[in-house]
């Protein structure tokens, strides 16, 4: 993180002395979560045991120099799932790659000179519609009993995320955006290794309630080959009410020998919700994820659950979900608290 700060401190304190525009914010933003599950299985065997879900401790820092160039930077510097430390040691172990995450998520700069922007650095995948939208510590649609995800996509829990490159965006009306990123590829093992990329269309639009996400993505894989992801996401508000629903046409993320991500397994991912928001305080969602194979007909598999947060005080976020699984007959839950403690502002 402070590698990351180092060559912007200079600009920061000059502009900082000359106006009011430059700023920082300083998060650290702690979680833990309880994710029992049962998983009967389809031959009655049965197995049950719980997770620490996405436990974590991350840092967030957000600011600007100017009106027109602002910097973000996200690490994550503590894991658990199953106890011990050896997810922790994983974030570390990995951090010259590009095909697993690791302790730095994010760390950005960006350049908007009025309709354009400019964003270069280590950044989120731009595919992948609204469930890529959110900070991975505030998702709390991840049940996993065993590796098999649950209520997030088979390629959210799969696609290494997080990726070295740079993003062009222009916004053509109020409230709508259109983009093109192109960065290292996540099946390549370092970044831009054999030049291997990820190039990715966006369309972030609203009007009238309605908030279209959708895209469509080359990544280039290990032997060269190019992978296409196309992505519909929807979003539709209406009074409390907030109807959603997402389609890949991937069904999850195919793994190598070595146990790399190394393309797509095609097919389609169909991920319908409703969300229930009468409050600031709380809100309610039902979603699922219905799954098709391209080389089998019908339903591949499927998986549906709800969520409920509630916030007792600004930042202080109380979560609960659970979900079932058609494929294991996977039954989970979780509950859990995340805090996001703004401590420090410049």
């Amino acid at each position: 993180m402070a590698v990351c700060l180092l060559p912007f401190c200079p600009a920061f304190t000059q502009e900082a002395e000359g106006t009011s525009t430059a700023y920082a914010e300083f998060h650290l933003i702690p979680r833990f979560d309880f994710n029992p599950y049962f998983t009967p299985g389809q031959d009655g065997d049965g197995s049950s045991g719980y997770t620490f879900g996405t436990t974590s401790l991350y840092t967030l820092i957000e600011g600007a120099f100017s009106e027109s160039l602002s910097f973000t930077i996200s690490n994550h510097w503590v894991a658990a799932t199953y106890g011990g430390w050896d997810a922790t040691r994983d974030l570390y172990g990995s951090t010259f790659r590009s095909n697993v995450n690791n302790w730095l998520d994010i760390c950005t700069l960006t350049y908007e000179p009025g309709a354009w922007s400019f964003t270069v650095g280590k950044d989120c995948f731009a595919g992948g519609g609204h469930e890529y939208d959110d900070w991975d510590v505030d998702v709390v649609d991840l049940l996993a009993p065993g590796d098999k995800p649950m209520l997030v996509s088979n390629m959210w829990y799969n696609l290494p995320c997080y990726l070295w490159g740079a993003t062009v965006g222009y916004q053509y009306l109020t409230d709508c955006t259109v983009s093109m990123q192109v960065a290292s590829s996540p099946f390549a093992m370092h970044p831009f290794e054999g030049g291997r990329l990820a190039i990715t269309l966006k369309d972030d639009s609203s009007w009238n309630g309605w908030h279209d996400m959708s895209s469509l993505s080359a990544l280039q894989s290990y032997d060269g080959s190019w992978n296409m992801l196309a992505t519909i996401s929807e979003r539709f508000e209406t009074g409390d009410w907030t109807l959603g629903f997402d389609w890949h046409n991937i069904a999850d993320v195919d793994w190598d020998d070595d146990d790399m991500p190394s393309g797509f397994v095609y097919g389609g991912t169909y991920s319908p919700s409703v969300t229930w928001a009468p409050s600031e305080k709380y809100n309610l969602r039902v979603l699922g994820n219905i799954y098709t194979l391209a080389q089998a007909p019908g339903i591949a598999d499927f998986n549906i659950g709800t969520i409920f947060n509630y916030y007792p005080v600004e930042n202080l976020r109380l979560h609960a979900a659970a979900g079932w699984d058609w494929g294991t007959r996977a039954l989970s839950a979780m509950v859990g608290v995340r805090w996001d403690w703004n401590f420090l502002n410049l």
